[in-house]
């Protein structure tokens, strides 16, 4: 995921920033567990591009995306904020109907109730507001047990009332994603402390929000033995806790060299189709909330082919697919998934996939 803004965490301090991706986030905006944020009157739940809800009861036609009511977009790179996803829509030559967005990890505070800065900085965003919000902070593994006994509900429902605070109920939030990943502080380790944090969760941000939309993704392609039992969907909450099923899913270990690669990956066990498939099995809707291409993976190289296959499947998988959004970071040796930014230099060019993306994403 990006990094969080600095000046979240100067916000936090009660300190001001200005400039075109600075918020002032002071004091005013933190709460302590004596002042709690109130929920107040937002937009309509279910109504206008705002609404998350109304996306998922819209007909898509299978055979294009995104179509008419395909939600497309991307994280806001290199601040989260209205200002950077439409930098990248703009290019790309297609308005973005929906924002990815992360919350700061640094404790539990920041990540729930002192995260005002992250509906500030998307304010202005006229479309779905997609969250991806841990359940522990970072390096906070040995909370997991704690949250599942419900240590941190209240903080679970502070984030709920902040999200209709600031009109954003009827949002998407990927709670304790890629949980099969090894990097994740929440990760899999127990499968049923997992599960239990998730479910206090889920159930105290409804407590206050009970529009939102809750997404649980794994990462695609690979589960370690020692998370989630070596199988992602053994983690799988119950579909009381979940409204749509999803996966990161990028060109990476293995990559694609070739399509008949690619279907291979997406059918086997953590794959785009075999996850598609356990989705409608439980009557969910699909989500595709990170993807991209990974020049310094195992591929070594750029890979425009994995841009169209990938498009091809959102196509085909429409009527199921609520949204997908691109992953742009420019990380070192790490992350080089972005596109679109011929003169970053701290930015892979990645030109064969910016031209197949926009030749297929403008449409």
């Amino acid at each position: 995921m990006p990094d969080v803004p600095a000046a979240s965490r100067r916000g936090r301090l009660g300190t001001a920033a200005a400039g075109v991706a600075v918020l002032i986030i002071g004091i005013a905006g933190c709460h302590s567990t004596d002042e709690r944020p109130v929920p107040q009157p937002g937009p309509a739940a279910g109504t206008g591009p705002r609404s998350a809800r109304a996306h998922l009861s819209l007909t898509r036609e299978a055979g294009s995306w995104p179509g008419e009511h395909g939600l497309s977009g991307v994280n806001g790179f290199p601040v989260l904020n209205t200002a950077s996803v439409t930098e990248f829509c703009t290019d790309r030559g297609r308005p973005c109907t929906m924002a990815q967005t992360y919350t700061d990890r640094t404790d539990y505070d920041a990540m729930t109730r002192e995260s005002d800065w992250v509906f500030e900085f998307f304010a202005d965003f006229d479309g779905v507001l997609v969250i991806s919000q841990a359940l522990v902070p970072d390096k906070g593994e040995k909370l997991v047990a704690a949250c599942a006994a419900g240590d941190y509900d209240q903080n679970w429902r502070d984030f709920g009332a902040l999200m209709v605070k600031h009109g954003r109920g009827d949002s998407i939030v990927r709670l304790g994603w890629e949980m099969n990943e090894s990097s994740m502080a929440w990760r899999g380790l127990s499968t049923e402390d997992y599960i239990a944090c998730y479910r206090t969760a889920a159930d105290a941000i409804r407590e206050t929000n009970p529009q939102v939309v809750l997404d649980w993704t794994i990462n695609g392609h690979n589960t370690p033995d020692v998370l989630c039992g070596g199988l992602s969907t053994n983690c799988y909450p119950g579909d009381d806790y979940v409204d749509i099923v999803g996966i990161d899913n990028y060109d990476h270990h293995p990559w694609s060299p070739t399509k008949a690669d690619f279907d291979r990956t997406a059918a086997e066990p953590e794959g785009l189709d075999w996850l598609f498939d356990f989705a409608r099995a439980h009557g969910k809707l699909f989500s595709v909330g990170e993807w991209g291409v990974m020049p310094t993976g195992d591929a070594g190289r750029d890979n425009p082919d994995f841009v169209r296959w990938m498009h091809e499947w959102f196509a085909g998988h429409a009527p199921y697919l609520v949204y997908e959004a691109w992953f742009q970071r420019c990380d070192g040796d790490f992350s080089q998934s972005a596109i679109l930014r011929p003169d970053d230099p701290k930015c892979l060019p990645n030109t064969g996939s910016s031209e197949v993306y926009t030749e297929l994403f403008k449409r």
